[in-house]
């Protein structure tokens, strides 16, 4: 569990799998919130010490996929990092059931025509890796180790743009229940504007792949609004 100074704490959990088919894993991906959701609050509640109702409810499960084999070639294999970043297309999330697998059929179809979404962002580069990130998931396949993104850079990235969201989504629900928004002034207006320019500014030592990714995750995540929103929001309540 990672406990950012603003208030946010963020579990990272790491769960290999070896599914039979990408429609599979999608299935799990949108059945493990029944489970994941209840885990971390109650984890919450205990490190706490505090009973059910005194502990806020987890909101989301963001799934970013390290993909470390596959049985797919050529436009198939982008095809199904595409499909992984946005799984929701393989899925029936309304069955009675919860959710429940589409046809395999329609994975094939994918498999073998392209997918496409016009939300996700490609930050793969060519003969090095490729990444796709989509609102519900980020996908990202090595194919040269030693000039590829390390799998803690994907983390930390994560890690940090999921604590703000979290941030600024407090932010959004105080003024959506009508309240006057507000926090500790060290978390305030100014707090938000610095994580702004830390997150949409290259730095002079970053490299190319590792601009593509945060950009990539920044677009998909919406962040880049939400920080701009609760700044001006907080920026207003103190006059």
């Amino acid at each position: 569990m990672h406990v950012f100074a603003c208030g946010v704490a963020v579990f990272h959990l790491v769960q290999p799998h070896e599914p039979a088919a990408l429609t599979e894993l999608a299935v799990w991906r949108y059945r493990s919130y029944a489970s994941d959701l209840p885990w971390a609050r109650d984890k919450l509640r205990d490190l706490l010490d505090e009973d059910h109702c005194g502990v806020p409810n987890p909101e989301y499960v963001l799934s970013l996929y390290w993909l470390a084999s596959g049985p797919w070639a050529g436009s198939a294999y982008d095809t199904a990092l595409r499909l992984l970043s946005t799984p929701s297309v393989l899925v029936d999330r309304g069955a009675p059931g919860g959710p429940a697998p589409l046809d395999g059929s329609v994975e094939e179809s994918f498999l073998a025509t392209g997918f496409d979404h016009p939300d996700i962002v490609s930050f793969g580069v060519r003969g090095v890796s490729t990444g796709y990130a989509g609102w519900s998931g980020v996908a990202y396949a090595p194919h040269s180790r030693e000039r590829s993104l390390a799998i803690d850079e994907l983390v930390t990235c994560e890690l940090t743009v999921q604590a703000l969201w979290c941030f600024t989504r407090h932010v959004q629900q105080m003024i959506e229940d009508g309240q006057g928004p507000s926090t500790p002034e060290q978390y305030g207006w100014r707090f938000l504007r610095a994580a702004y320019s830390r997150l949409t500014t290259a730095r002079a030592q970053e490299t190319a792949q590792h601009v593509l990714m945060r950009e990539a995750i920044m677009k998909t995540s919406g962040l880049v609004e939400r920080l701009r929103a609760a700044q001006d929001a907080l920026r207003e309540s103190v006059g």
